[in-house]
């Protein structure tokens, strides 16, 4: 029978040995089988010698019913299901050597432009410093480090470690919202020892990272959800080689343009955000190969946002 009801949060399980499928729910149980959907929105049937190979995870109701959801997410419609396929979304009207053109004619010289680091990575001892990314990573290594997040969650300074995130929220400029970072600053003090936990889980855990993420996703108990800014700000500026902001509108445009499915969905989530990790990669990859020299994930981040906006596109394709 299948698992769900409208009351009761489901039960999630986890394949022993098989941390990388993620978490999953029970889908159908007969008595010869039974079915489990898992995060990465793969179906996965065991016989009744392989049951003892899911153990149930105890966490949270309301992370559990998220769970359910984002592994239902890539379900097919059953037959005579009202529910419609969407259609799949349209490619933006420019290329990627369009792309390189336009970022091309706002910096001559690239990434190396004297105005491109002015303006968003940031030259020491100026006033503008404080607010862009180099000052930003350069605080997150010390702020961000294992012995602090050690320190500050062992020691139950929850509230400490809040506040730190949140000035890192509001002091850097072009990532996160002035109204995410107070939805963020107002969360339920009893949720910030939590939330602590799954920072350090995320930045220095040893589980697999898309239960690393989804398990910070759902610690972010902020009134209206987290967004994905919010949900990917702390990870790129711990390993901004490694890892990328995401400002989803500008991000699902470059998935496309490279065809690559983003499999996007507004709540943040583990299966979406590897797919706009695989499209900034990409992206650094054919940066390279055109000439360029982006230093990390970060200018990655830029030259997407830079291009990809309604007016550049306009500008970049002739007004097409």
């Amino acid at each position: 029978m299948a698992e769900t009801t409208s009351s009761v949060p489901p039960r999630v399980f986890e394949h022993l040995s098989r941390k990388d499928w993620g978490r999953s729910v029970l889908l159908l149980e007969i008595p010869d089988k039974r079915t489990f959907l898992f995060e990465d929105g793969a179906e996965r049937s065991f016989r009744p010698n392989y049951w003892d190979k899911m153990e149930l995870v105890d966490i949270l109701p309301n992370e559990a019913v998220r769970i359910d959801r984002l592994a239902r997410r890539n379900q097919t419609p059953a037959p005579g299901s009202s529910r419609k396929s969407k259609a799949p979304p349209k490619k933006p009207d420019i290329t990627f050597e369009q792309q390189v053109a336009y970022f091309m004619n706002l910096y001559p010289v690239g990434f190396e432009d004297e105005s491109y680091i002015k303006a968003e990575r940031g030259e020491a001892g100026t006033k503008a410093w404080e607010k862009l990314k180099d000052a930003a990573l350069e605080r997150a290594e010390e702020g961000l480090s294992q012995e602090r997040l050690d320190e500050l969650v062992d020691g139950g300074r929850a509230d400490e470690l809040q506040q730190m995130v949140y000035e890192f929220l509001v002091g850097t400029k072009g990532t996160t919202q002035k109204a995410e970072a107070t939805r963020f600053k107002n969360m339920p003090s009893d949720m910030r020892a939590g939330l602590a936990e799954s920072l350090r889980e995320l930045l220095y855990g040893e589980r697999t990272y898309p239960i690393r993420f989804d398990s910070f996703v759902a610690a972010l108990d902020v009134e209206g959800g987290p967004t994905w800014p919010l949900a990917t700000l702390l990870q790129a500026l711990v390993y901004p080689a490694d890892h990328v902001f995401v400002k989803p509108t500008f991000m699902k445009k470059q998935a496309l343009i490279l065809d690559i499915d983003p499999k996007y969905d507004t709540t943040p989530n583990a299966t979406t955000y590897e797919q706009f990790l695989k499209t900034a990669q990409g992206t650094m990859q054919l940066l390279q190969e055109a000439g360029q020299r982006p230093r990390d994930m970060w200018d990655v981040h830029t030259f997407i946002c830079k291009t990809l906006n309604p007016k550049a596109i306009k500008d970049a394709t002739g007004g097409k």
